[in-house]
């Protein structure tokens, strides 16, 4: 359950993820910069040293949500898909993320889906996993929104990509404010459709936001929904290479 949204420009792009979650689910750690085989990269972490999000020194910028329109099959073994992002962050390109999924133990984890924008090449990618295969698509560099609900994943995309469609027609649409703002929404009420996601059992449970433009990344990361307090962000920098 998490809503992406991603909005480019001719200097770079920014980011904005929530992250939906059970309310008994431990609380993560707030961003790091952090050293990895191919560089330096930021991103959240769980407890347990997995994450759903990153951003590295090449600009590239991952964000893994789950994929309940796809039927989970039975596992004898389930690992954990906050690997994923955490394993993959160390491409240098988006050329390269194909060749370290097949790397991963994809047939241990439920589906997924896992959100690609590089910088380098100006390039939206999407991977899913289903369970058997891996499937690629290319999406054009344009503003972007992704879904997933737990609860009725196909509503969930219908209530608010109208939400988004409508905040796209506000004059300060695709500004940092607006972003936030988006995120906070309760439209058309407070529940599990909204992009603020509250249920009984689980709702928003922190926001991250990626801001990439020219040779300065930032990482700013909110515990707990936006709408509960939208001023507490750590945030971490690093700068950006254009040359891998």
């Amino acid at each position: 359950m998490c809503t992406v949204s991603f909005i480019p420009d001719a200097n770079g792009y920014r980011l904005g993820m929530n992250r939906d979650e059970s309310r008994l689910r431990p609380i993560a750690l707030q961003p790091e910069v952090r050293e990895t085989a191919a560089g330096l990269a930021i991103y959240p972490s769980e407890p347990g040293g997995g994450t759903w999000i990153g951003m590295n020194d090449l600009g590239l910028c991952l964000a893994l949500i789950n994929w309940y329109r796809a039927p989970a099959l039975p596992l004898r073994r389930t690992m954990s898909r906050g690997i994923v992002v955490k394993e993959m962050i160390q491409s240098q390109t988006a050329e390269d993320l194909a060749g370290f999924l097949q790397g991963l133990t994809l047939e241990e984890m439920p589906p997924f889906r896992l959100i690609a924008i590089g910088l380098l090449e100006s390039r939206v990618s999407e991977f899913r996993w289903d369970q058997n295969r891996v499937t690629q698509l290319c999406h054009r560099w344009a503003a972007r929104h992704w879904f997933s609900s737990g609860l009725d994943e196909q509503q969930a995309e219908v209530t608010r990509a109208e939400v988004c469609r409508l905040a796209w027609k506000e004059s300060d649409a695709g500004e940092l404010g607006w972003l936030r703002r988006l995120h906070r929404s309760h439209v058309p009420k407070r529940g599990g459709f909204s992009i603020c996601m509250h249920r009984e059992e689980a709702s928003t449970v922190s926001y991250t936001e990626v801001e990439v433009y020219n040779t300065c990344g930032t990482m700013r990361y909110h515990p707990g929904s936006l709408c509960e307090n939208d001023s507490q962000f750590f945030e971490e920098t690093l700068s950006v290479s254009h040359v891998p």
